[in-house]
């Protein structure tokens, strides 16, 4: 993922329920996002070569052909150049794409052209997404603070964008404000019975309690979410960082080693992505800016990682004898098969 953040690892897990992108398809299902009894815009030109772009782009998106989808919203834009709908299409693509400077500036020509009385919800979360690939903290949570009004104003409730919404609070240190948000966005995934959606919203909290010392929480909360998310490494290797950490040192060593030998590829189904993997947890940078752990959960997984004793099947290691014990982890979980050579 590139610059991290907008289309990183919690939104593409939330994608994969169906639920993370507003509109969906780059192109496709729109929210209900009517405001003062305005009625949805649409397209001025209904002819047949902008109804064939737009259908290729959305058969372009679906394959995940990004370049072709943006490609094909460029050419119905100068079709038809005064519909709001493509520009916001497009940025949404280029959110995707990770493109996301060029998706704020299709997301704000949408803005001026719509209509007074109109607001999309979709929009406002999507560009809040390209502000926060672009560690643009305060853009993000005002776009997303508006959508969430939007949805109160209408009876709606919108969980992605509250669990985004935490991930920015996250970002700015406000971490009581952020675990409100986890919560209320489980709690509305589980009525609709979204299950992995809740899951990792909830999973949120917990990390959210460690990073305000209440470990006990933490570990019960994370403990709860791995028994329903029995695909996910994170919330395992999450535990045994918190239980290294209070002491119990071998349960530690037994939760991190059932983890990676019973899950180890964090595939949630066959032939899915690879989301978590042993191997991503040595990596701080990608659990901090990727995975967006709390700052103390990184240290502690570190610390975990430099204090776990080596296995001992020393075939395993082919280190120098003085490397450290996170240079031998790795080399470990390479030649184990948990992480790319």
């Amino acid at each position: 993922v590139q610059n991290g953040v907008a289309a990183g690892w919690m939104t593409a897990l939330l994608m994969q329920s169906g639920q993370a992108r507003a509109g969906g398809s780059g192109g496709g299902n729109d929210w209900d996002r009517q405001v003062s009894g305005a009625s949805m815009p649409t397209s001025t030109a209904a002819n047949k070569a902008v109804q064939d772009a737009y259908d290729a782009a959305r058969r372009a998106y679906s394959e995940e052909n990004f370049d072709e989808a943006i490609r094909l919203y460029g050419i119905i834009i100068d079709l038809d150049p005064d519909s709001f709908v493509w520009y916001e299409r497009r940025g949404q693509v280029l959110v995707d794409a990770n493109r996301f400077k060029e998706a704020l500036e299709s997301f704000n020509k949408a803005v001026e052209l719509t209509p007074p009385n109109y607001k999309s919800v979709g929009l406002l979360a999507n560009r809040g997404l390209a502000h926060e690939g672009l560690y643009q903290w305060n853009e993000a949570l005002d776009d997303y603070n508006e959508a969430i009004d939007i949805g109160k104003s209408i009876g709606n409730k919108y969980p992605y964008i509250l669990n985004s919404r935490g991930n920015v609070y996250s970002s700015l240190g406000r971490w009581e404000e952020a675990r409100n948000d986890y919560l209320q966005s489980a709690a509305i995934f589980q009525e609709s019975r979204m299950l992995s959606a809740t899951i990792f919203a909830a999973g949120n909290a917990a990390l959210v309690s460690a990073q305000l010392g209440d470990d006990e929480t933490a570990v019960r909360e994370l403990k709860a979410q791995a028994r329903r998310g029995s695909a996910s490494i994170d919330f395992r290797a999450a535990i045994a960082a918190l239980e290294w950490k209070n002491g119990n040192e071998q349960q530690a060593i037994k939760t991190w080693n059932s983890a990676c030998k019973n899950i180890r590829s964090g595939q949630l189904k066959p032939g899915g992505p690879t989301y978590d993997s042993c191997g991503d947890f040595t990596d701080a940078t990608w659990l901090l800016k990727i995975r967006r752990w709390p700052p103390r959960m990184v240290e502690l997984m570190q610390q975990f990682l430099e204090g776990m004793p080596l296995m001992d099947d020393e075939e395993i290691y082919s280190v120098p004898a003085d490397a450290s014990p996170r240079a031998k982890l790795t080399q470990s979980l390479k030649k184990s098969g948990y992480v790319a050579t």
